[in-house]
């Protein structure tokens, strides 16, 4: 037998595994341990017995069966074990759609298992803070939940619409705040924040603080320390940032 059939036939059946894992919850890690014992490959190989069993059963209801011991046999058998087959051989040749539709059902059970899963989280806020099924849902994915404001402890009717940022950028002439409504953000392969895109941004020296009004006991008002930057957008780099400031508002 040729030796990268065992191996194509082992990708196929655990590849349900892995598309669930790859799509089932948010992870800005791009980075992943795919040692054969690292907890990622012992998870996606679990889901991708439960996903085969899953279909094994269904199939069996329209009266497919899948056979075991003739699997085995292919995959660690010889010329012998292929002459003991040639029965069951000949019927998937008269039949290639039976293989390969069960691969691409196993799959696509995968996917559709990963999307409504993350719909229900998403759409029932189960990964919020302070949620108790969130230690079991949520994912590698800090700055999402950051900037949307689901570690935010505020109360799931009171709905965050954006989040304003507030960077201290350090140049040779000093020291700038930056701010600006958070449009997007990138993260780099590790998950680590790579850049942000502000729109409406501004900045000014950070010395030109607010004034203290000591008789009134409050701070002035002065819009004219901020200098608006031009552009629709504005990109600013996280490797330039020294301290980051996130505010969340609401629109209703």
């Amino acid at each position: 037998m040729n030796v990268a059939f065992p191996a194509v036939f082992l990708f196929l059946v655990v590849l349900p595994g892995f598309l669930f894992r790859q799509f089932f919850q948010r992870n800005e890690v791009r980075t992943f341990d795919h040692t054969p014992f690292s907890s990622a490959v012992l998870k996606a190989l679990l889901c991708a017995a439960c996903f085969n069993a899953v279909v094994a059963l269904g199939v069996h209801a329209f009266g497919y069966e899948i056979e075991l011991g003739d699997v085995i046999r292919l995959l660690v058998g010889g010329a012998s074990a292929l002459s003991e087959l040639n029965g069951r051989l000949a019927w998937l040749n008269a039949h290639p759609e039976a293989g390969a539709g069960y691969f691409a059902l196993t799959s696509a059970v995968a996917l559709a298992a990963a999307m409504v899963w993350r719909a229900a989280v998403q759409g029932w806020e189960l990964d919020r803070e302070g949620n108790p099924f969130a230690r079991f849902v949520r994912g590698d994915a800090p700055w999402y939940y950051l900037f949307s404001g689901l570690d935010h402890p505020h109360p799931k009717e009171d709905a965050i619409d954006g989040a304003t940022v507030a960077a201290v950028v350090e140049f040779k002439e000093g020291s700038y705040l930056y701010t600006g409504v958070l449009d997007s953000y990138e993260v780099n392969a590790d998950g680590q924040l790579d850049r942000l895109f502000l729109v409406q941004a501004q900045r000014r020296e950070l010395g030109r603080d607010r004034e203290y009004d000591a008789q009134n006991d409050k701070y002035v008002e002065d819009k004219t320390r901020f200098y608006p930057i031009a552009g629709d957008v504005f990109v600013l780099g996280y490797e330039e940032i020294k301290t980051l400031n996130v505010s969340y508002f609401s629109l209703g």
